[in-house]
């Protein structure tokens, strides 16, 4: 197809479904790890905008634009459904607060998106990785990814979704974890 025929919109899909960093990261992360890939993977790039839409729906704040998607939404604030359940905002510090995941999501038993936010907003097109993993694995893959820098990309936003889009967890570069939606399995952070 002829680029120059193509929208925006297929621009920027047909550029994610190339994008060569997704799958570097992917295989360096499992290297690393030593994580099994049915624990632990890229979402494939025909499902990734489908499963983003419906992320944003539900807990990006679309009250001052219908663009808005979760760039910033951490610090910028959820969609009116998830302020409403805001757990709450806790400062990490330099603790790895991921290691606290089995606590505060201790009866999710399946596969949890993450959603690394490599920067972008609505008029330039953010620009997300999805993944996908079991808790116990992705306390070790964000182990990793905070000991190296995120694999030398810097310190990007990322978000950790249920698949039921049941809750949200933030984190962003100011070490500041955020938690909002329902359910039984979802704790605030710093309680017991």
């Amino acid at each position: 197809m002829d680029p120059r025929g193509m929208s925006r919109e297929q621009r920027l899909r047909e550029a994610r479904r190339k994008d060569p960093g997704i799958h570097r990261m992917e295989a360096e992360l499992l290297r690393q790890t030593g994580i099994p890939r049915e624990r632990f993977h890229r979402v494939r790039w025909d499902r990734w905008e489908d499963i983003y839409r419906q992320i944003t729906a539900r807990f990006a704040d679309k009250t001052r634009s219908h663009k808005n998607g979760l760039h910033w939404a951490n610090t910028n604030g959820y969609s009116p459904w998830a302020m409403e359940r805001l757990l709450g905002c806790y400062q990490a510090g330099g603790n790895p607060w991921y290691l606290r995941l089995p606590e505060i999501l201790p009866e999710e038993s399946g596969m949890v998106w993450l959603l690394l936010d490599l920067g972008g907003d609505w008029h330039s097109g953010e620009h997300f990785y999805l993944f996908e993993g079991y808790v116990p694995e992705l306390t070790v893959v964000l182990r990793l990814l905070d000991q190296t820098a995120f694999l030398g990309w810097g310190y990007p936003d990322y978000y950790l979704v249920s698949k039921k889009l049941r809750w949200i967890i933030g984190f962003n570069h100011h070490n500041m974890v955020s938690l909002a939606g329902e359910g039984p399995c979802l704790r605030p952070f710093g309680e017991n």
